[in-house]
Parts: structure tokens; C-alpha cells; sequence
């Protein structure tokens, strides 16, 4: 699984974006988080999670970019290509954190 993060703002708060490729599903997945400072997320400070729409055709990456348009997130160019290219080449095991204003950082990974 390819997981692609940034944080941004949403609505006027901090969100959390994680976009990437399933490789067992061969599908892409999308998942919004309201940030919190302390403690773990809860089913509260989730926006929206792709898993709660089946019935949209997570195999294109079409369905993530509409997604995102109809959230009202506007995330970078490189996020969207980096998700698409995960799927053209199959790429699991990798997380990388996008920024706004700086090159993505890619952070290892345990392969067991």
C-alpha cells in the first residue's frame, strides 16, 4: 500500500489528507482527518474516508480528484501524480509526506 500525506487546512481547521494505492485491492483510497494535538483520532475527527463510498470506482484516479474537488480540498499537482504513478506501476510500501512549500519526503518503511 502506497500512502501519500499533507496536512492542510479545511473550513478554517487543520486537516490531515492521506491518498494512495491498495495494491492488495488494486484501488486507490482517500481519507480526511481533522488534526489533533493530543491523543489519537477518533470516529469524530474523521471528514471522510473513501471506504465509506464502495460504490464509486476507487480504479480511477478520477474518483480521488472529484472527491477531493467536492470536499473543497485543493491538494498538490505532485500529491495527485505521485497516487496515479503508485497505480500505474504497482507500488506498494511506500509513505511519503507531501508539503506545500518543499520537496515530498518519502519515510521508510518495515518490510517484514
Amino acid at each position: 500500500m502506497s500512502r501519500h500525506h499533507i496536512r492542510l487546512m479545511h473550513q478554517g481547521q487543520p486537516v490531515l489528507v492521506v491518498a494512495g494505492y491498495d495494491l492488495p485491492l488494486h484501488e486507490l483510497f482517500l481519507q480526511v482527518f481533522l488534526c489533533q494535538e493530543s491523543g489519537p483520532a477518533g470516529d469524530d475527527d474523521i471528514v471522510y474516508d473513501s471506504l465509506h463510498e464502495p460504490a464509486l470506482d476507487w480504479t480511477v484516479i478520477g474518483t480521488l480528484t472529484d472527491k477531493l474537488t467536492a470536499l473543497g480540498i485543493c491538494v498538490p499537482e505532485k500529491l495527485i501524480e505521485a497516487v496515479y504513478l503508485d497505480q500505474r506501476f504497482t507500488t506498494g510500501n511506500i509513505v511519503v509526506w507531501h508539503h506545500a512549500d518543499q520537496a515530498p519526503e518519502v519515510l521508510p518503511t518495515n518490510r517484514a
